[in-house]
């Protein structure tokens, strides 16, 4: 990729630019990421809601505004896509986006589709594709959480036992961060059987899940009036914490017991670095940096996550 990459956003809401601004600690906002990194310059954005428009250029100073994809392409010559837009607009965008001859990469905002035949129609689509592309299942492009994969397929903490995991907001809309995460530390999700589920637009309740290397239980609360998500991962010789949406991890090793003789406790290990902070700027970085190969890797193995998601819930539905 050259050393200078024109960007654009699509939808400068909240994950868009509007989460962050220029003088925050953290980078959560697309618009943060390109206005950090070197190699990047946000030149536009597409956005309908005038409100939102005035909120990004007050934050984020003179960009171009447009009020569709059609007419941004119309005007600017775009090397990287941002997508985060409201996801019933995902599919359309992305499928304009492939045919995007300047477009180098795209990075789009989880879920990627809305529904199992948006999924169909557009997977083989972006598997064929030349682009680099990566849904911004953040976790995975997180310096701490790579540190702790590859810990994990170490076996620094034996075998995994079970794991447990609590998050909110549907098993599409926030689940799909903890498929993803479990994917990547443990292999392919092979089923996920629904235990107590409630249906809205989304799914939730309790979930058994079974992965290549492990498996456990999670549970979607949607009861819970605040976000959560929190994964603990239980091994032969050790445990792992995730917290604070993974801001937080804990790991811990066995040890022998100092109160009685040939009983074995758990004690703190480590906390890893929290660089979730800047997950936006990691996920750019990621994107710029790892090749073709490794990139379209990563997008199967989240299209398949996808996959089961919308099989399962096709599932509770038939019921």
């Amino acid at each position: 990729m050259p050393k200078s990459l024109s960007c654009a956003i699509i939808g400068a809401g909240s994950i868009g630019g509007l989460i962050d601004s220029p003088n925050s600690e953290n980078i959560a906002s697309h618009a943060h990421a390109f206005f950090k990194h070197p190699n990047c310059k946000l030149v536009a954005i597409c956005e309908p809601n005038s409100a939102n428009q005035s909120a990004f250029v007050g934050r984020w100073d003179e960009v171009e505004i447009y009020h569709s994809f059609d007419s941004l392409l119309q005007y600017e010559t775009i090397d990287l896509l941002a997508i985060a837009s409201p996801t019933p607009f995902h599919a359309k965008t992305l499928e304009e986006a492939l045919h995007v001859k300047s477009l180098q990469a795209i990075m789009c905002e989880k879920p990627l589709v809305a529904t199992a035949k948006e999924l169909a129609h557009i997977k083989p689509l972006l598997l064929s594709s030349d682009k680099k592309i990566l849904i911004h299942l953040m976790r995975q492009y997180d310096p701490s959480f790579i540190k702790l994969a590859h810990a994990i397929t170490a076996q620094k903490w034996g075998k995994a036992v079970r794991f447990q995991g609590v998050f909110t907001k549907g098993l599409l809309h926030n689940g799909i961060h903890m498929l993803a995460l479990l994917s990547h530390l443990f292999g392919e999700i092979q089923n996920i059987k629904s235990l107590h589920v409630t249906h809205h637009h989304d799914i939730s309740g309790d979930f058994d899940v079974t992965c290549k290397h492990a498996r456990g239980v999670l549970s979607c609360m949607e009861e819970l009036p605040y976000s959560a998500f929190e994964l603990t991962i239980w091994f032969e010789n050790g445990k792992v914490e995730i917290k604070e949406g993974g801001s937080r991890i804990d790991t811990f090793i066995k040890k022998p017991s100092t109160l009685y003789e040939g009983y074995f406790t758990l004690e703190h290990e480590e906390t890893l670095p929290n660089t979730l902070k800047y997950y936006a700027l990691n996920s750019l970085e990621f994107l710029l940096q790892n090749d073709d190969i490794t990139c379209k890797q990563i997008l199967q193995e989240h299209l398949d996550v996808h996959a089961k998601i919308f099989e399962t819930i096709a599932k509770e539905k038939r019921q």
